[in-house]
């Protein structure tokens, strides 16, 4: 059974994207998990009585439920009864959905999300796709969903999409008539008298500048369509962000609206078990007084909500400047080096002039490299100091044409400017561009809170650990950052306690302040690169490092590394969605800072780098490209797969150092699935760039899934004995090449001489004990043990894997799970008792007892005392 639902209390939104969902499900039942707005079920009544049949939610059997299409929310609160169908996890899950991510959000199968005005223009493009028809009726519901949720196309939410589904559903015959009226109901006397409690009651609250309407009012009896008198409210005073409580019957409405990115109206409503997005939100509050949830919500409002933002806030720092004796071919290398396309130049006297890119290549064309940069500089500079509001640097910027404003502190400069920080302040954090950017991309991070992501999902003891990393940080007036894996795999919900911290500060002397919080701990630290390792008794450690940018001076080679900021921090690392980080400060703990789109490419599932020239800086980052998409589904991205295949045009393997693509193979193969990461590899032609013998075909791919197999009959063994997984595999993709080959490239991976030539003759040894095998078809278990004895466990798994004997497998396994660890009874002391002197004798005479009892000779140890006695009577009593 197919069943589409929604969410509670179900606007015209949500009701539209049920509609449009039955013409995508014509099999599922349509069932409201409870309430509906009142406009919606007026309309419902009067007008759509025939549209679809809409089952009721306690007649639905949910144990027979086979799939659920979820519209317009993913949030198990608010999906009533079918919350345990999505908690059980039998039904396959479809979602539909336009809001935000939260912490109870339902997983599907299916999922498309986005950031769109209505859900139901994403549920129009899929119809138009299967080229489904509509008549009249239906287009005229489905066009009240976006109308509804757009707020007529006023809304900063509203994107071409809804616009372009609207206009279709005109061309099938939507009448703006109804639309118009229901958008513009009458209000009826109580709404009146609520609307009337909201203006009366209505609070101005400033915080940090920002000013925030609170309003409360009460009604004895149920009022319909709260949301629309707030936002008349709203629009009749031009209110930029506003909260109302409403109290009806026995509980509490919140109905919250924001038209400013620092109030973030979702976040709030979130507290309150509500949803919805950061410009519009709603909750319905069953446990609290309106005074106890006012309360609540000012205590929020005041914690939450983003002040106005200065100079000092959005500038990059530390400053790169230019001084001016420095010429221009130096401004060349420092501009391309710091990927930036303008530069103060300051001397002692202070802020000189403005040097940009333009200038410097035209002067490097003309051949004018060692000028000095004060004679293509724009002299004078106006600078701002930390303080000044954003509204005024954006005067500098736009009104004075000035790219680039210095920020200036008690004379010093202490950061810049550029347009692009301006950019990414003033934008909406609705997504970005999906290309790469050419240069250091600034400004505004998107931010969101995962505070209680962290709480849930970190162990106790981990999370103190953090909690205490961000007190310390407070103490010493530094920010620390937990960055990484373990916030790519938080998002993903996957377990990760690889725990990396980032420092704006003082790396080292930060993790010896964090060791002397926790008896036991050692500090093991780096100075070159300002990093340290604390580690704790019970053997976890936490990787920290100074905040630190890293430029290459030749393709392939290693960084070079300077200190910097978190935001250049994180722009060094490989792909957006590692590049999150999470605040430990107490003031701003669990606040992610997303600079690159990184949560957006996880949510999307996309693999991108964040600049043009990241594959040919660091060739090593197409085999993680390749692993992390093999890994976690993902999908490289068109821009990104591009520059994959420009990088191995330009060979760029070819001045990697062998350990570095050694220690990313490795990796590779340690994979649950190394063969699909090996097939991309093959695809993109990676295999051959790192050595030209190297492939992977059908028959490597053949002998990889027999070692998975192999690798799994090997764990449930429960053996103590540790296996390299990855040494199997490499067996299997070298298995191919000749000696001289498989020598060549173990040079070229720089495997330690000793190691190469262990590997060299175990391969031999390999190919002789198989060729033995084959040619032997009774084989005692003594001859089996002495074949095999020399041979490593993960040589022998790889056998397993090749031969295609049956008895040859048989053997192999017997030495493994059993014949390798009979012994004789006797020993050395039993020897010496027999009158045997300790020497090569003993080795000789306890092998031949092994060999006596591998091959049932011998069953006691009086039978092997009698055998001895028969093969050795010159030792024995």
């Amino acid at each position: 059974m197919e069943v589409i639902t929604t969410h509670l209390n179900a606007d015209f939104d949500a009701f539209a994207s049920m509609v449009a969902a039955k013409k995508l499900y014509p099999d599922a039942a349509v069932c409201f998990p409870g309430s509906q707005g009142k406009n919606v079920r007026d309309f419902f009544i009067e007008s759509t009585l025939y549209i679809l049949s809409i089952e009721r939610a306690k007649d639905i059997d949910l144990d027979k439920i086979t799939r659920l299409i979820l519209v317009d929310t993913r949030q198990k609160s608010r999906i009533g009864r079918f919350a345990s169908v999505a908690e059980a996890g039998k039904a396959e899950i479809h979602i539909y959905d336009h809001h935000p991510a939260s912490e109870d959000d339902v997983k599907g199968g299916v999922e498309i999300i986005e950031e769109i005005g209505a859900t139901v223009s994403i549920l129009i493009r899929e119809i138009k796709k299967r080229g489904i028809e509509l008549n009249a009726e239906e287009a005229t519901v489905l066009a009240l969903g976006i109308y509804e949720d757009t707020g007529s196309f006023t809304f900063p939410s509203t994107t071409s999409a809804d616009m372009e589904a609207a206009a279709w559903l005109l061309s099938k015959g939507a009448n703006l008539n109804i639309i118009s009226n229901m958008m513009t109901a009458d209000l009826n006397k109580d709404q009146i008298e609520v609307l009337h409690q909201l203006i009366h009651e209505a609070e101005t609250l400033n915080i940090g500048g920002i000013e925030i309407v609170v309003t409360t009012a009460t009604a004895e009896n149920y009022v319909g369509d709260l949301a629309l008198l707030v936002h008349k409210f709203k629009d009749m005073e031009n209110i930029d962000a506003l909260f109302a409580l409403v109290r009806m019957e026995d509980r509490v409405h919140l109905i919250g609206r924001s038209a400013i990115v620092e109030v973030n109206a979702g976040d709030i409503a979130a507290e309150f078990g509500g949803g919805g997005h950061a410009q519009a939100a709603s909750a319905t509050i069953r446990d609290m007084t309106i005074h106890t949830a006012h309360e609540k919500l000012l205590n929020l409002l005041h914690e939450r909500v983003q002040p106005k933002r200065t100079a000092g806030e959005i500038m990059s720092h530390p400053v790169i400047a230019l001084e001016p004796h420095q010429t221009i071919g130096e401004a060349a290398v420092f501009l391309s080096r710091y990927q930036v396309s303008s530069l103060p130049v300051a001397g002692s006297e202070g802020i000189l002039g403005i040097l940009h890119r333009t200038a410097v290549d035209k002067a490097v064309h003309h051949g004018l490299d060692q000028h000095p940069v004060t004679d293509y500089m724009n002299p004078g500079a106006p600078t701002v100091t930390p303080d000044t509001p954003i509204e005024q640097v954006v005067r500098l910027t736009v009104e004075g044409r000035q790219r680039l404003v210095p920020v200036v502190d008690d004379g010093r400069l202490v950061g810049v400017i550029s347009r692009s920080d301006l950019l990414g302040h003033l934008k909406l954090p609705q997504g970005s561009d999906s290309s790469t950017p050419d240069e250091f991309p600034a400004g505004r991070p998107r931010t969101k809170s995962v505070r209680r992501l962290l709480e849930e999902r970190l162990p106790r003891d981990v999370l103190n650990v953090l909690k205490n990393a961000g007190d310390i940080a407070e103490q010493r007036q530094e920010s620390v950052y937990l960055v990484g894996g373990t916030v790519r795999d938080l998002l993903l919900r996957d377990s990760n306690l690889d725990i990396d911290l980032v420092v704006e500060g003082e790396g080292i002397p930060f993790a010896r302040a964090l060791a002397e919080q926790f008896p036991g701990c050692r500090v093991r630290s780096h100075e070159k690169f300002g990093t340290a390792v604390v580690l704790f008794p019970d053997g976890f450690k936490i990787d920290i490092a100074t905040a630190r940018l890293e430029y290459y001076e030749r393709p392939g080679a290693l960084p070079t590394v300077e200190t910097s900021s978190i935001k250049r921090d994180l722009y060094r690392r490989d792909f957006t969605m590692n590049t999150l980080a999470v605040c430990l400060n107490p003031s701003r703990f669990g606040q992610v800072l997303d600079f690159f789109g990184g949560s957006r490419d996880i949510k999307e599932k996309v693999i991108r780098v964040l600049h043009n020239l990241a594959f040919v800086e660091d060739p090593t980052r197409i085999l993680r490209a390749i692993r992390f998409s093999s890994r976690f589904g993902f999908v490289i991205s068109k821009h990104t797969a591009t520059l994959i295949k420009g990088a191995l045009k330009m060979q760029v393997f070819a001045n990697v150092e062998g350990k570095r693509i050694a220690n990313e193979l490795i990796h590779i193969l340690e994979e649950r699935s190394p063969s699909s990461c090996l097939s991309v590899m093959a695809s993109y032609g990676v295999l051959p760039a790192i050595h030209p013998a190297l492939s992977f075909d059908e028959r490597a791919r053949a002998l990889f899934e027999s070692a998975a197999g192999v690798l799994s009959w090997w764990k449930y063994l429960f053996k103590k004995d540790k296996v390299d997984a990855w040494r199997v595999y490499f067996l299997a993709l070298t298995d191919a090449l000749s000696h001289e080959e498989y020598a060549s490239v173990l040079e070229r991976l720089a495997f330690p001489i000793g190691a190469r030539q262990k590997a060299l003759v175990e391969r031999s040894e390999m190919r002789m004990a198989l060729t033995f095998f084959a040619s032997n078809h009774v084989v005692r278990p003594s001859v089996v043990v002495h074949v095999l004895k020399p041979l490593s466990l993960e040589a022998l798994l790889f056998m397993m894997a090749k031969t295609t004997r049956d008895t040859t497998r048989k053997w192999i396994a017997d030495y493994i799970s059993s014949l390798r660890y009979v012994k004789p009874a006797l020993r050395g002391n039993d020897l010496k008792a027999m009158g045997f002197e300790p020497g090569p004798v003993f080795t000789s005479i306890l092998n031949r007892l092994r060999d006596a009892r591998l091959d049932g000779e011998v069953a006691s140890a009086e039978d092997e005392r009698n055998l001895i006695r028969r093969t050795y009577p010159a030792g024995a009593e």
